[in-house]
């Protein structure tokens, strides 16, 4: 059968339907040879008792039997087919006529060992409740930087650049965007598409790539790494992760092929950015970016990447040759990044999984306070200070709210917000330490004059609690918790879970690298104490008590020692503003 011969508005009979179905299909299916050979079979060879019945029989593949199904009983019921029909379908419908043999597709083809074992760890992780992360300053602010585009700006070097900056103002290194293909490649194909990606990254830069920062870190920390500590990464690790839905089996999950790109280009984001952190134990207060000048402050490391990659596999169009997209590939975090992961500068926390799951795009705010409460969790956690207050205008600062909202479309965000990290069992409860007064809400500079100011205590679930003191030591690297890994209310009590030895490298034995945040020695609260941190700070009694929450007065009054009647709110309120600077 010369099948170009045939009119695109010829009725077509049964015999000649099937080889139309599978001529005009098999464009769709050209990454899946397996199936386009059993196709072949199917469309020119047709049995005795197909031509009796004009319709499949028991002796047509399974796949091919619904492909005919889908044109002639879904997309064209009770109509005579021609080409021309069946080429109109393949256009318009293509994603529906692929979406209907995916479950075939999936039956006929073999993962190779590699893919078993990645499934495997990903089922593993899409069963839990919680991946481990660092909770230490620097690893949040490299992660951090990953979300904020506009932060980077062009600098002497050449490059786009950002500063480490903590909520204090402190400086901890710089950031810079070098997007230069640096794995090795056999051909120039790779290599072109690897700078195609990078040239982006400043456009990929968002709370999906550090949802993807995340992943990685995890994923090396608990899979079997190559002879050169390399991982194999593919794009459907992290798309797995976004579906909530557990009674779908990870392996019968389906993703756009779209999707898998953007995950990659993100990873390729990744891999270009370098880093330079402080040498040292010191800190420099920033009053004035414009002016920084980092060899007059203090000694820095050098650039370092934060990830590595191996050998990479891309997607290729058939048709033009030309490359799609990046497939998976090996990758690691770099030596600026292991000593977080590997337990040389481990402070591990717990970070819930639904991070993965909220959108990147309108809900942002929901991954950001998620990322940022777990950090506090984790230090409070150790501190037992859980039912300390968070000052709203703190929270609105790592939640980056629009600056298109309004007043009351803020204060309706922050509640939405939190309401649903109670739903999703991210906190297990919000509330404010205050009666709000309505009276003051919408008045010009409510949000800051008086809102901002209020305290709101979040309270995270009891096996976040136990599971941050259980990894407080620090010294070994915990396996991934367990969806029955719960607390018992009527013990209150956690099962211990198993561990893994991790070895330190020489010369890293003295545990007290572990650094978090907050020092693990108590506050004193005092006026010596109160005005010596005012002071190394650089900070005027006026802009010290604006961030504590209290009055200028009453903090003068008690550096001079004049207060008449201690009053536990305002003691509170400073001794957790000497913690968090301390």
């Amino acid at each position: 059968m010369d099948y170009e011969k045939i009119s695109d508005t010829l009725l077509l009979d049964y015999k000649t339907l099937k080889v139309a179905l599978y001529e005009e299909c098999k464009s769709l299916f050209e990454d899946y040879p397996i199936l386009l050979d059993l196709w072949k079979q199917d469309a020119y060879t047709t049995s005795e008792l197909e031509i009796e019945r004009q319709a499949p029989d028991h002796l047509l593949s399974d796949s091919f039997t619904d492909l005919y199904k889908l044109f002639t009983e879904s997309l064209y019921s009770n109509y005579k087919l021609t080409k021309r029909l069946i080429k109109f379908a393949v256009e318009n419908y293509r994603d529906s006529i692929i979406e209907s043999q995916m479950g075939h597709i999936q039956s006929l083809v073999v993962p190779n060992q590699d893919e078993k074992n990645d499934l495997k760890t990903l089922k593993t992780i899409a069963d839990q409740e919680y991946i481990y992360t660092n909770a230490g300053t620097e690893y949040h602010l490299m992660r951090d930087i990953v979300t904020k585009k506009s932060d980077f700006s062009e600098k002497d070097t050449g490059y786009l650049g950002a500063e480490l900056v903590d909520n204090q103002g402190l400086l901890h290194g710089f950031a810079e965007l070098r997007p230069v293909p640096l794995i090795p490649s056999k051909g120039d194909e790779d290599q072109a598409y690897w700078l195609d990606l990078v040239e982006t990254t400043l456009n990929s830069l968002d709370e999906l790539t550090a949802d993807i920062f995340d992943l990685i870190s995890y994923l090396w920390m608990t899979s079997e790494k190559d002879s050169e500590g390399f991982i194999n990464f593919h794009s459907d690790d992290a798309l797995m992760l976004r579906y909530s839905d557990k009674s779908v089996p990870p392996e019968e999950l389906k993703f756009k092929e779209r999707d898998r790109f953007n995950i990659m280009r993100r990873v390729a984001a990744l891999t270009s950015v370098w880093v330079a952190l402080s040498d040292g134990s010191e800190r420099v207060k920033i009053v004035n970016t414009k002016d920084l000048e980092k060899d007059k402050l203090y000694n820095f490391q050098d650039y370092k990447r934060m990830f590595e990659v191996g050998s990479v596999r891309i997607a290729f169009d058939k048709k033009s040759d030309e490359p799609k997209g990046i497939y998976s590939l090996q990758i690691k975090p770099s030596s600026l990044l292991q000593p977080y992961l590997d337990g040389t500068k481990s402070s591990l926390g717990v970070l819930d999984l639904k991070v993965f799951q909220y959108s990147h795009f309108k809900q942002r705010e929901h991954k950001r306070l998620t990322r940022y409460l777990s950090r506090q969790f984790k230090i409070r956690s150790i501190r037992n200070t859980i039912q300390q207050p968070f000052k709203i205008s703190t929270l609105l600062k790592e939640m980056h709210l629009a600056k298109r909202l309004n007043g009351s479309q803020i204060r309706d965000k922050f509640e939405e917000v939190l309401d649903d990290l109670m739903r999703d069992n991210v906190i297990e409860q919000w509330y404010y330490n205050e009666e709000i007064d309505e009276s003051k809400v919408g008045k010009h500079g409510w949000i800051n004059k008086y809102w901002g100011n209020i305290t709101v205590t979040i309270m995270p679930p009891s096996e976040i609690v136990n599971e941050n003191k259980r990894l407080r030591n620090g010294k070994i690297l915990p396996t991934p918790i367990q969806p029955n890994h719960r607390i018992s209310e009527a013990t209150n009590s956690i099962q211990d879970a198993d561990f893994i030895e991790v070895s330190l490298s020489a010369g890293t034995t003295q545990q007290e690298a572990f650094v978090f945040d907050i020092p693990d020695n108590v506050i004193e609260l005092s006026p010596e104490a109160m005005k010596q941190r005012i002071t190394i700070l650089g900070y005027s009694v006026r802009k010290a008590a604006e961030e504590m929450g209290i009055s200028h007065s009453t903090l003068s009054r008690y550096i001079n020692n004049k207060t008449k009647r201690q009053n536990k709110e305002n003691d509170q309120k400073m001794i957790h503003w000497l913690t968090m600077n301390s």
